[in-house]
């Protein structure tokens, strides 16, 4: 099924609406629900998924993901976070422990990628050396 342009568009406005300074607002996301939900069935299911896609999306912009080899004491992380807050807004932080990076960190923010494991730099100089770009 084909959703309409008019469909799409108050699902992207239904998505803007349920965050208020990157954080979901429970009742705008109950009244979009309800909203979507007295659609037709044929229309109601699809547009419940696509905003919900849309939640995740949104969502994710405001997510720092921090990933290392050994757990970082609370303090570490909570600096990380306040260095990123002066460039972009996080509302939800998360640590993951991940032994194969070595060393290190990566961190996420939406779709940016900050790579600074010694893995990471591994992988550089093999990418440099595969490609010749090793002087």
């Amino acid at each position: 099924m084909k959703k309409s342009k008019l469909l799409k568009k108050n699902i992207t406005k239904l998505v803007e609406f349920s965050f208020k300074d990157g954080r979901l607002v429970e009742s705008q996301v109950t009244k979009a629900i309800k909203a979507l939900k007295a659609l037709p069935k044929y229309e109601a299911i699809p547009s419940l998924l696509e905003y919900l896609k849309g939640l995740k999306r949104v969502e994710r912009q405001y997510t720092m993901i921090v990933e290392t080899s050994i757990p970082l004491p609370p303090a570490t992380v909570s600096k990380m976070k306040r260095i990123i807050e002066k460039k972009k807004k996080i509302t939800k932080m998360v640590v993951n422990i991940n032994p194969q990076i070595l060393g290190g960190f990566r961190l996420k923010i939406g779709d940016e990628v900050y790579d600074e494991s010694i893995l990471g730099k591994i992988n550089q100089v093999k990418e440099a050396i595969t490609h010749g770009r090793l002087n």
